[in-house]
């Protein structure tokens, strides 16, 4: 895991000197200046998904904290404009429902109702929505027992059994979209919300960059805070290694 680091992350060279150390974080300055200028826009604009779509980056490649107040902002954007009770866009939808839960707001399952038919159960014609359907599934794993309406857990389980279920069956179909079928392939594994923050990181980094909707900006600032954040954890190792030395003998 550190060859494959040093090999994503080639802003490593020289962090580890003083001089390198406030170049590098001037740079990072620089990056977040514009990462959150990126999640204005699009707060000013209104346009949920891309809102959702960067604070879900921002999470996933472990750079969030760096945006705190930003991201609250964002969210409360998203919460007064109500934009998950018009859309139709399953992944926008189930997206900013994880989103939400995520930073301890609440909203219904009944956001997904329009989804369902008649008899309750998850419409077919989602079953060919990948991106949809991974949404909905990440989504699945943050539905809590003993909701105020008892139906509402049913919904998630639902939510879950219906999204694996097609996400299984349409992995023959995107084989040629290599970075779709990863996420799948991951996500089916081991969702978001229960993976290791730094491993996360590390992880989706490969795979954003291989994203073409990706945003630059905040692909080289998760590069380089990766690395700076490792810089400092490998001084702490050596100073604690000098100090154990120090009691030998």
């Amino acid at each position: 895991m550190a060859r494959a680091a040093h090999r994503i992350f080639e802003h490593g060279d020289g962090i580890g000197n003083s001089i390198g150390h406030e170049s590098y974080a001037s740079q990072l300055e620089g990056l977040k200046q514009n990462v959150s200028i990126a999640l204005v826009v699009s707060s000013t604009k209104g346009d949920a998904c891309s809102i959702l779509k960067l604070i879900d980056s921002m999470q996933r490649l472990g750079v969030a904290y760096h945006f705190e107040k930003e991201i609250q902002a964002a969210i409360g954007t998203l919460v007064s404009s109500r934009n998950a009770s018009t859309t139709t866009d399953l992944q926008t939808v189930a997206l900013q429902f994880r989103i939400l839960r995520q930073h301890g707001i609440s909203i219904s399952t009944d956001l997904f109702n329009k989804f369902r038919n008649g008899e309750g159960s998850f419409k077919d014609s989602l079953s060919n929505d990948v991106e949809g359907l991974l949404s909905l599934y990440e989504a699945s794993h943050l539905g809590m027992p003993g909701e105020d309406v008892v139906v509402s857990s049913d919904v998630m389980e639902e939510a879950k059994s219906f999204s694996s279920k097609n996400l299984k069956q349409s992995m023959s179909t995107i084989l040629n979209d290599d970075n779709l079928l990863k996420r799948v392939e991951k996500s089916l594994e081991t969702p978001v919300h229960w993976r290791m923050p730094r491993i996360e990181a590390i992880d989706f980094i490969s795979m954003y960059q291989r994203d073409d909707s990706s945003n630059l900006a905040l692909l080289e600032l998760a590069k380089l805070d990766y690395n700076l954040v490792q810089s400092v954890h490998q001084k702490e190792i050596k100073e604690l290694s000098r100090q154990d030395t120090s009691y030998i003998g």
